[in-house]
């Protein structure tokens, strides 16, 4: 199974998106996505809640390994 960062980069790639639309679409900022992207960190409740709904819009499987 992918690990989180490489699911959040396929994820933004999909939905056509640059680093901050991302960050702006969940509700964080755009450090915090890119900490996402080099694995440096794990999204709170909230964001996951928010990527979640994402991935499964994407049709990523959004469960974390």
């Amino acid at each position: 199974m992918e690990q989180l960062a490489e699911k959040v980069k396929i994820l933004r790639k999909k939905m056509g998106w640059a680093q901050e639309d991302m960050a702006r679409e969940i509700g964080v900022s755009l450090s915090t996505v890119q900490r996402w992207e080099r694995q440096g960190g794990e999204p709170t409740r909230l964001a996951r809640r928010e990527l979640k709904k994402l991935f499964k819009e994407a049709g990523i499987d959004g469960e974390e390994s």
